[in-house]
């Protein structure tokens, strides 16, 4: 039996709603320790016209005028899809009227590298430019122009979404583990399962926030935890299992 959540319990929760006034509320959203998929559940909901923010590595935020129903029913759909056990995890809050209706969003990696000293107000305003110009990730800029190490680049990803750095030419990778993502796909995103932590395998990803490189490692693997390491470490290890 798959164990998504039910219709009637994301149902009962949005009925709870039909007491409040017509206007935008803030919802919330878990999904447990699946913090693989939280950017899938954010851009299903845009999908939908929906106002939708990660605020946790595990959590969702909703900000919108539509029925609780309609919202239940969505994730349900979703929840039963993937097969991951999310739920609201707190009542609809009313937004005030003068309030700006976003939800609070992870801290800025650009900010974070500054506020660490790693690079200037200046080298962050270049990045940004060129990474809107290009479309390329500020990370990416930032290491190809040899302005920050990878290390710290790493770090702070961790930080700003924290979730586990790991050091893959310290702690190594279990081979048996990684071999359950084949090699090609890894090294295309930029990921390699390290090992099984609380029944769960933990992945580690150059770009945590690339919902590509989640998805390609989702297909072959279901269940895990994502962590942060340095491309070149993961490579690395990949080549070495040649």
């Amino acid at each position: 039996m798959r164990r998504g959540v039910p219709l009637s319990d994301a149902i009962s929760v949005a009925t709870a709603d039909t007491t409040l006034h017509i206007g935008t509320r803030r919802w919330r959203i878990s999904v447990g320790e699946r913090a693989d998929v939280v950017f899938h559940l954010r851009d299903y909901f845009r999908r939908h016209g929906i106002n939708a923010e990660v605020c946790s590595p595990t959590e969702v935020e909703l900000d919108t005028e539509v029925a609780g129903a309609e919202l239940g029913k969505h994730l349900a759909d979703w929840s039963r899809v993937l097969d991951v056990p999310a739920k609201f995890v707190s009542k609809p809050a009313r937004i005030d009227e003068r309030e700006t209706v976003v939800a609070k969003p992870l801290p800025r990696l650009g900010s974070l590298l500054t506020a660490k000293g790693f690079i200037t107000e200046a080298q962050l305003e270049l990045a940004l430019n060129e990474s809107r110009e290009r479309g390329e990730m500020l990370g990416a800029i930032l290491l190809r122009k040899q302005w920050i190490f990878e290390e710290e680049l790493a770090r702070t990803l961790s930080d700003q979404l924290s979730i586990p750095y790991l050091s893959i030419g310290r702690i190594g990778v279990d081979l048996n583990v990684a071999r359950l993502l084949p090699r090609e796909a890894g090294e295309k995103v930029g990921a390699i399962p390290v090992r099984v932590e609380n029944q769960l395998i933990q992945v580690a990803f150059a770009d945590p926030t690339d919902p590509k490189a989640v998805e390609t490692v989702n297909k072959y693997l279901r269940n895990i935890s994502i962590a942060v390491a340095e491309l070149s470490d993961i490579r690395l290890a990949w080549r070495e299992m040649r």
